[in-house]
C-alpha cells in the first residue's frame, strides 16, 4: 500500500473506527447484560465474513464500522470494571497510554521503513500460548499466572503493531484500506484492555 493511501484513506478511517467504538462503549452502558453474547456472537461472525471477502476484493465500510461498534459495546464491561475499581481517570489513562504506545511503534515502522513481518509465525504462536493459558487460570485462579499472561498478552499485541505496519506498507493493495484500518484497530483495543487491566491490578496492589 502507498504512504499517500495510507494518509489519506487508512489514518482518518482508524481515527473514524475509534471514535465509533467510543460510541459503542457509551452505548454499552444502556445494553442488557443478556445481549452480550449475541453480540458476541455477532462480532466473529462478521470476522469470519471480512475473512472471506478479503480473498476476494475486501470488505465495506459499513462492515468495519459495524464490528468496531460491536467491540465498543462488549468492551464496556470491562471499562465499567476499570472505572468501579480505580475511578474514571484510570480508563483515560490506560486510553493516553495506549496511543502514544501505539503511535510510537506505528511511526517506526512509517518512518523508518523497516520490516517486522518475519515475527508475524512467533507472534501467533504465542497468542495461542497465552490463550490456552488463560483458560488453564480460569481453574487456577492464579493472580500471579494471570498477570503474566496480561503483561505476555500486551508485549504480542505490540508486536502485532510492528508486523502489521510493515505488512500492510509492503503487501496490501492499495484498495484493502478496510483490511488495513480492522488489523491496526484490532491492535490498538487488545494494547487498550491489557494497559487498562495492568492498571487496575497495580492499583489494587498499592
Amino acid at each position: 500500500m502507498k504512504k499517500e493511501v495510507f494518509n489519506k484513506k487508512v489514518l482518518p478511517m482508524f481515527v473514524l473506527s475509534l471514535l465509533i467504538a467510543t460510541l459503542g462503549v457509551g452505548v454499552g452502558f444502556f445494553i442488557p447484560p443478556i445481549l452480550y453474547i449475541p453480540i458476541l456472537i455477532a462480532e466473529v461472525a462478521i470476522l469470519i465474513v471480512t475473512m472471506i471477502l478479503k480473498k476476494k476484493e475486501g470488505f465495506p465500510t459499513w462492515l468495519l464500522f459495524l464490528f468496531v461498534f460491536l467491540t465498543g459495546i462488549t468492551t464496556t464491561p470491562i471499562v465499567a470494571w476499570a472505572a468501579w475499581e480505580g475511578g474514571i481517570i484510570i480508563v483515560f489513562q490506560a486510553l493516553g497510554i495506549t496511543t502514544v504506545v501505539f503511535a510510537i511503534l506505528a511511526g517506526y515502522v512509517y518512518f523508518t521503513n523497516k520490516d517486522f513481518r518475519s515475527i508475524g509465525t512467533f507472534l501467533m504462536f504465542a497468542l495461542i500460548g497465552f490463550i490456552i493459558a488463560s483458560i488453564v487460570n480460569i481453574f487456577l485462579k492464579q493472580s500471579t499466572l494471570q498477570l503474566v499472561i496480561n503483561v505476555g498478552v500486551l508485549i504480542v499485541f505490540l508486536g502485532f503493531v510492528l508486523y502489521d505496519m510493515s505488512n500492510i506498507l509492503r503487501n496490501y493493495p492499495d484498495k484493502y484500506v478496510t483490511d488495513a484500518v480492522l488489523a491496526l484497530y484490532l491492535d490498538f483495543l487488545n494494547i487498550f484492555i491489557r494497559i487498562l487491566s495492568l492498571l487496575v491490578e497495580s492499583r489494587k496492589r498499592e
